[in-house]
């Protein structure tokens, strides 16, 4: 089943595409296995396939409350 939310690729213009390929500085991942983390220091545009222990690392989203702070 397709997401309702999120636009069919096929749809997406340039702006679309940048805005989903954007890594931002300050964004954290985690390793869910040994404790391990990773922090974004320099930016860009790409794909940021982060793995440790044999799996993929998770982005650590910040609390909801922290955000409208």
């Amino acid at each position: 089943m397709v997401n309702s939310k999120e636009p069919n690729a096929a749809d997406w213009d340039l702006g679309d595409w940048e805005e989903a390929l954007t890594i931002h500085v300050g964004t954290a991942f985690a390793c869910r296995v040994c404790g391990n983390l990773v922090m974004v220091t320099r930016g860009g545009t790409g794909v940021l396939d982060l793995n440790c222990c044999g799996r993929s690392m998770e982005q650590i989203h910040e609390p909801e409350a922290k955000r409208s702070a």
